[in-house]
């Protein structure tokens, strides 16, 4: 048993509740065995490793590969489940490690395994010191323990338990730190143990609860994780092995002769060795069998994975458990001794529609829709249960954008054409923002296309320049006191018929009503835009307020400016118009006047959002971003020159109105645009230590200063523009994370083609002539849901229409060189 091991109904009474609520429905008593099995592990290992003893700890008793069964980092990692996990990954986490050919891993900055054992061994007795001290954050920063954030939180909790939680995993640290009301950054590894055992003691809920009971409690309350994966793993030829996986708890793959995973550094280590250990493979092939058994490593306890028997059978679904991977060389049977522990549901198994690409993969990652079909097929007991995965970003990937844009505030995504630069900064910007506002569905709405849609939309400006409608009511069919009434209405799509796709949720509305009034008389937003009713298309409206003494049709049509709006110009024989931003800002001070009691301030709602996303081009100026002269209509039918805010200036404006939240821009295209002339003495501001700092606009001269809770995120395709020919100021400013192309995904064959050999046999040749940044990404080759395309007619309209038009490119007519990409039977040069 091991923390995190919950029981879906004990879950379901908390999650999403009100801490008070949540901590007053959790029942305690399920895991006092787990508490019992954790202080007889913490015994074992205080009884082995007595704090007194760690001066002269010898190396082979503390680290992993050793001769040693019951090593210090072998209990840390394996053998004490109760105590938290710190599974997963490779064994750098460790520091030291002994490898299996018999030499030592150990940090490169000492001369030899004995210096960097001195040096860690005098980091552990030094932080014992410290946490005896109560200086907790102190002992994450000596030095030579100082990279090995999980294991230093484990360890101490174990030996200092009372005064710390067992949460060690960074990302769930900082998840927990925030909604707990931690403040600032937050603190890992010991200090991010010791910060969440204050602050839970701080609410005043805890009192008395064992820290694991803590641990527990916040896991069910509010899970950290930003979405679970869904693989399919097969148990072995024709699921044979299923027999076993299912009594022992655990499903197991072969590819043995590279031993156990957690011996390699890297995954481009551990590929090197599948090389080696199966030369048949041809390299790209090879690369992606070791991609699949590599999936292991990369599960994480909650994960889901089907196991399959052949192409179209389901023999078991569960959910991955503490400690996820291990290596089981002891395993009953003769081969495949890498196994992943899992949760098995009891339930019998069953057929689904053939998935071809799993007739050539052991382990597939499975998205949203390809396991709502798998779920929905002949699967007993009942409807299908929602899928909780999409094609969701590695998290080591969400990880990285988040600290490079919290550390520097503005990132560039870059890499060739297709590698998902879009998607991922899409994903990233939601569930960052998500997240950040602590908001409950940020560890699940990347695992729900439709949640994730939702977020996005909420999150989004709508529009920078607020939109201001005029709606007219006919009392004979509909009156605006209908809608004061009964707060919301679906109204009926009529004329303008132009306006009506325009109007987006926010939108400020005037309520204008017909005989035999005549005059304005009420205010509404828009709660929802253009959709479909019954068949019909609507727009949804939300009462605002009253109006009193409102403008009449007459003060309308003598009024020099609003005379010749929209709306009069059409007589109000029409239902939605259009009132451009100078005239609504001359509406509603003139109503203002009459009405100091206006129901609804108009300098709200002006379409903000905390994501904002725009496009950069060869057009795109200094005073669209910023601020510049801009015409716009006087209300004459002239044009005059008005000083416009542009979009960061206006984001820069609302997030100093709005300090206690985060606000994103989103560039994508950022190299298309004539950076240097379009940020302008932004590129000062944005540094990290210059926000805040104030300077003078030279157009507007008014003060203005980039406020800390406004980030930037760019893509850059690389095929377009090498990084290497951007501005130094930028490229000084901004932290650049490649994203290139990946065959995993394209697991699978089209009538003889496999996928991932094409793609990765067409990118050596590219990237030996053109250079790697032009190669070709592995989204060309996939469907909207993340699949491979799996026809050859799909094939053929993918490469005859976007492949192929780049490769000409890249060739600039030299048809030799095409000839040399594709061969002679495609190109005759």
């Amino acid at each position: 048993m091991g923390i995190w091991d919950l029981d879906a109904a004990r879950v379901a009474k908390v999650r999403g509740k009100p801490l008070e609520e949540a901590v007053a429905l959790w029942d305690r008593e399920p895991d006092q065995d787990l508490i019992g099995e954790a202080e007889q592990q913490r015994g074992g290992v205080l009884g082995r490793f007595p704090i007194h003893e760690w001066p002269e700890l010898p190396l082979e008793r503390y680290a992993l590969g050793t001769t040693v069964d019951d090593s210090f980092c072998k209990l840390m990692e394996f053998r004490t489940p109760a105590l938290g996990g710190i599974g997963g990954g490779s064994a750098l986490k460790h520091l030291i490690y002994q490898k299996g050919d018999g030499s030592w891993y150990y940090r490169p900055e000492y001369a030899n395994e004995g210096d960097a054992w001195d040096a860690v061994r005098a980091g552990f007795v030094r932080g014992f010191e410290l946490a005896r001290e109560g200086r907790w954050d102190d002992i994450d920063e000596v030095p030579s323990i100082k990279p090995a954030a999980s294991l230093r939180g484990k360890s101490f909790f174990t030996y200092f338990s009372e005064q710390l939680l067992p949460i060690y995993a960074t990302g769930f640290q900082a998840h927990f730190f925030k909604l707990l009301g931690g403040q600032g950054a937050a603190p890992n590894g010991v200090g991010g143990c010791r910060a969440l055992f204050t602050l839970a003691q701080a609410t005043g809920q805890f009192e008395g609860w064992h820290p694991i009971h803590i641990a527990q409690f916040l896991r069910a309350w509010s899970d950290p994780r930003v979405g679970k994966r869904i693989v399919k793993i097969a148990p072995g030829n024709g699921a044979e092995f299923w027999e076993a996986c299912r009594e022992g708890g655990y499903i197991c793959v072969g590819w043995d002769e590279v031993g156990d995973l957690k011996r390699f550094e890297s995954q481009e280590d551990f590929k090197r060795a599948f090389a080696e250990a199966y030369p048949d493979y041809a390299p790209s092939k090879g690369s992606a069998k070791a991609n699949e058994l590599w999936t292991l490593m990369e599960l994480q306890p909650g994960d889901i994975v089907l196991a399959n028997q052949g192409m179209s059978r389901i023999v078991g679904i569960g959910e991955v458990v503490e400690p996820a991977y291990a290596w089981w060389p002891d395993r009953p049977g003769s081969w495949a001794y890498h196994t992943v522990a899992i949760d098995w549901e009891d339930r019998p198994a069953w057929d689904i529609d053939p998935i071809k690409k799993w007739g050539m993969t052991t382990v597939s990652d499975i998205s949203a829709e390809e396991y709502k079909r798998i779920l929905g097929g002949s699967r007993p007991g009942g409807p299908p249960r929602p899928g909780p995965g999409a094609r969701i970003p590695p998290p080591e990937l969400l990880a990285e954008i988040g600290s490079a844009i919290e550390r520097k505030g503005q990132v560039v995504l870059f890499g060739p054409p297709g590698t998902g630069k879009t998607y991922n900064a899409r994903r990233f910007s939601v569930w960052w923002l998500s997240e950040r506002s602590g908001t409950e569905e940020a560890a699940t709405l990347l695992g729900d296309q439709a949640v994730f849609r939702r977020a996005e939309d909420r999150l989004s400006t709508a529009q920078v320049e607020r939109k201001v409608w005029w709606v007219v009511a006919n009392p004979a069919e509909w009156n605006w006191d209908q809608l004061e009434a009964e707060k919301t209405v679906q109204y009926r799509y009529g004329r303008l018929h132009r306006n009506y796709p325009l109007v987006q949720p926010g939108d400020l509305v005037v309520g204008y009503t017909a005989n035999p009034e005549k005059r304005i008389t009420g205010l509404a937003r828009v709660a929802r835009g253009l959709h479909d009713v019954d068949g019909e298309q609507k727009i949804e409206l939300e009462w605002a307020g009253r109006v009193a003494n409102g403008l009449t049709y007459a003060e309308l049509a003598a009024d020099r400016i609003l005379g010749n709006s929209e709306p009069m110009r059409f007589r109000n024989q029409g239902t939605l118009f259009s009132l451009s931003s100078d005239e609504a800002d001359y509406l509603f001070s003139v109503l203002r006047e009459r009405d100091p009691n206006l129901p609804v301030d108009d300098t709200e709602g002006d379409g903000i959002g905390q994501l904002t996303r725009v496009t950069f081009h060869p057009s795109y100026t200094y005073e669209d971003f910023v601020e510049g002269y801009k015409p716009a209509p006087t209300g004459t039918g002239q044009l005059d020159l008005r000083m416009t805010d542009g979009v960061f200036k206006q984001v820069c404006r609302a997030a100093q109105a709005d300090p206690d939240r985060t606000y994103l821009i989103v560039i994508d295209e950022i190299n298309r645009g004539n950076i240097p002339k379009i940020f302008g003495e932004l590129i000062t501001l944005l540094e990290a230590d210059k926000r805040g700092l104030t300077v003078i606009l030279p157009q507007s001269r008014e003060a203005f200063a980039v406020p800390r809770n406004v980030f930037l995120l760019g893509t850059m395709n690389t095929a377009d523009r090498s990084i290497k020919l951007l501005d130094a100021a930028l490229r000084r400013r901004f932290a650049f994370i490649e994203l290139m192309p990946d065959v995993e995904p394209l697991a699978g064959k089209v009538g003889d083609l496999d996928l991932q050999v094409f793609l990765s046999e067409l990118n050596a040749k590219i990237a030996a002539t053109e250079g790697r940044e032009k190669q070709i990404g592995h989204s060309f080759l996939l469907d909207e849901d993340g699949q491979p395309v799996t026809t050859p007619e799909a094939f053929a309209q993918r490469f005859r229409y976007e492949i192929l038009p780049l490769l000409q490119e890249y060739a600039y007519e030299d048809y030799s060189e095409l000839e040399s990409y594709i061969g002679p039977k495609l190109v005759n040069a």
